[in-house]
């Protein structure tokens, strides 16, 4: 069955373009040249997708955008806006209205075609994870009855040291911002690059940018009920903040600090430690390979002094027969003889030097397994601490008493 596609614009020609782009790849596209009668043939034909021109006369994009949200036909309908501009702030007026996506005019047609596959998919996606974190939150939140909000938050600090690996760390904050009821989406910074995780399984890809374009300047940023929230290695978005109880949003303005400063804490720390463990293979190979040409370098040493000697005696030898030619008297051939033997032999007394050569590549060696050594115990000691920190918790944590 393809993908019912409405497209709201007062441009034709952004009409003709999309059907261009659409309707060979399976979609079926209808049309309305501005707001109201867009919002009416919403209803009556309910589409799949809805692409949305942000200024058209009349009622603009992002009013018809929170028209369409508060109507039960068209309430979870994925909503593309079509914007010549694409600032942060923007695309944040986009999210606050109730967009999934947020696309900048000109467009490429092959964008076009996969930004609305995945949208299809995360719908679909995103309509069953719902309805099963809905279900679990219900769960959860009858076994947390009487569980208070700074009781969970250092529940999760004091279990941060234990995790080990970035997937952990990230995994406990999800489950603490459920029992604060708090539906987020994290972006994780690693040497390799980023990570995505949501509360209900999957971002939007609007949801996705925001967390990308965020200001790195700024600790705390505010839209609505949706606050971004930035530390070095960790950026989250809430988005469900209380805005009818100030009380208890001023408390999770409080919390959310101190959740992001312990997990950003473990995740430099389990960054530092992988550092420490690669740079420590590194410089295992790195000085293997260098203890193997050293013995290589000496092997080769005595074996050029060995065949220089040989062929000094070979010199020697050819002499000893062309001066027999040259008809010499005997005192003044052996004169020669032993005038050329003794620059050979004071030649090979100066390449004789096995025993400076061996005293410095020992040294040599000595310091490199001095230095690996040194670094092995700092390795050692660093995983250590970290080993007795997590036996630490493990011992305490359940002794851990919530606020009640």
């Amino acid at each position: 069955m393809p993908i019912r596609v409405l497209i709201i614009d007062d441009d034709h020609l952004v009409h003709t373009i999309v059907r261009q782009a659409l309707e060979p790849n399976g979609f079926k596209v209808e049309s309305a040249d501005e707001g109201e009668s867009g919002i009416k043939k919403a209803l009556d034909i309910v589409p799949d997708i809805i692409l949305l021109d942000v200024e058209m006369p009349g009622a603009n994009g992002y009013q018809v955008c929170e028209e369409l949200r508060g109507l039960p036909e068209t309430e979870e309908t994925p909503i593309v806006f079509l914007s010549g501009h694409g600032s942060l702030q923007q695309r944040m007026q986009g999210y606050e209205a109730g967009a999934d996506d947020y696309l900048t005019k000109p467009f490429e047609s092959q964008d076009l075609v996969a930004r609305l596959r995945v949208l299809g998919s995360y719908h679909r996606d995103r309509h069953e994870l719902r309805n099963q974190y809905r279900l679990a939150q219900a769960t959860v939140h009858s076994a947390l009855t009487g569980t208070s909000e700074i009781g969970v938050a250092m529940a999760y600090m004091e279990k941060t040291i234990g995790y080990t690996t970035v997937e952990d760390t990230i995994e406990g904050l999800l489950e603490t911002a459920d029992r604060l009821d708090l539906d987020i989406a994290v972006r994780v910074d690693t040497n390799t690059g980023h990570e995505g995780f949501a509360s209900e399984g999957t971002i939007s890809p609007l949801e996705q940018e925001l967390l990308d374009m965020s200001n790195r300047e700024r600790r705390f940023m505010d839209f609505g009920c949706r606050t971004l929230v930035h530390f070095s290695a960790i950026t989250i978005l809430i988005k469900n903040m209380p805005l009818d109880n100030m009380e208890r949003y001023g408390r999770i303005k409080d919390l959310v600090p101190l959740l992001l400063s312990a997990a950003n804490t473990r995740l430099s720390a389990l960054t530092t430690r992988k550092a420490l463990v690669d740079q420590s293979d590194d410089l295992k190979h790195a000085f293997n390979g260098i203890r193997k040409n050293l013995f290589k370098l000496a092997e080769l040493i005595v074996t050029n002094r060995k065949r220089g000697a040989e062929l000094m005696a070979m010199t020697i030898q050819d002499l000893s027969i062309e001066l027999m030619r040259m008809s010499l008297e005997e005192d003044q051939e052996k004169y020669l003889l032993d005038k050329i033997e003794s620059s050979i032999t004071s030649s090979l007394d100066e390449l004789d030097v096995g025993c400076e050569i061996k005293e410095s590549l020992s040294f040599v060696l000595e310091s490199l397994e001095e230095t690996m050594s040194t670094h092995d115990d700092l390795l050692d000691a660093f995983i250590s601490g970290q080993e007795k920190l997590l036996n630490v918790v493990e011992q305490t944590d359940d002794s851990i008493e919530l606020f009640e």
